[in-house]
């Protein structure tokens, strides 16, 4: 869940009208259109991403922005503003800043939180995992089936998403990847009764790594509306060999 504290007169009311999947894995622990009471009240939460309305930072926004990125110290901070110069502008750009054009829905809002939102999946458990691993130690239980096949993994790896972001394409590619060495390590030539067991460990580790990133890709996929089932149908196209 990505927390967000919103300085904006409208952004939080468009948020709480907004349909549920629209707002998934947004979370608005602040919101005011009071500058005062906003850096008060941001001392007692912990938000990923700052949004500020530009009209509302006061007379010297650069110094506000500042103070505000001291006080939550953010992964984000998103500026939108409707008219403001030019030199302004460029002086609020940062790294780990967006400064946005209003308005802003809130589709575009999580556009610009696409890559801070499928961090977060990928931090989240499995829906279903193994058992729990002590760190630094190894899955014994045996790795859970695929949920990809190798068509569906090839049509992700191609899809085009609805914002401008590759992750499906590259968690496709990391699940192959997954898939690939897994079935190396089931394969491998053992010269003896070690070799088995190391090789035996490396495929059960690999799995279960696959099945988490398996997991994080069905989040991924339901944030990105894409449908599995229905790439599963599609066909792949021939490739045309030279003659």
């Amino acid at each position: 869940m990505v927390k967000l504290a919103i300085l904006h007169q409208t952004l939080p009311i468009y948020m709480e009208q907004d349909p549920p999947e629209e707002t998934k894995h947004m979370e608005v622990v602040l919101s005011s259109s009071d500058l005062e009471s906003f850096q008060k009240d941001l001392q007692n939460v912990r938000p990923r991403v700052l949004v500020l309305d530009l009209p509302l930072l006061g007379s010297d926004p650069e110094t506000v922005v500042k103070a505000l990125e001291d006080a939550a110290k953010p992964e984000l901070t998103m500026i939108v503003y409707a008219f403001a110069k030019w030199d302004l502008i460029q002086a609020l750009r940062g790294e780990g800043r967006h400064v946005l054009r209003a308005p802003i829905s809130v589709r575009a809002l999580r556009a610009n939180l696409i890559h801070l939102i499928v961090r977060s999946l990928l931090d989240k458990p499995a829906p279903t995992p193994p058992p729990a691993v002590a760190a630094g130690t190894l899955p014994t239980e045996p790795a859970p089936a695929r949920r990809f096949d190798d068509v569906q993994l090839a049509h992700l790896q191609e899809i085009i998403s609805t914002v401008d972001c590759e992750c499906p394409n590259q968690v496709a590619d990391l699940v192959l990847a997954l898939n690939a060495f897994e079935n190396y390590s089931h394969d491998c030539k053992n010269r003896n009764a070690d070799d088995a067991k190391v090789h035996a460990m490396l495929a059960r580790a690999t799995g279960h790594a696959r099945a988490l990133m398996e997991a994080a890709m069905i989040e991924l996929c339901a944030f990105e509306k894409i449908d599995i089932e229905h790439l599963a149908h599609r066909d792949i196209p021939t490739p045309v060999l030279p003659r």
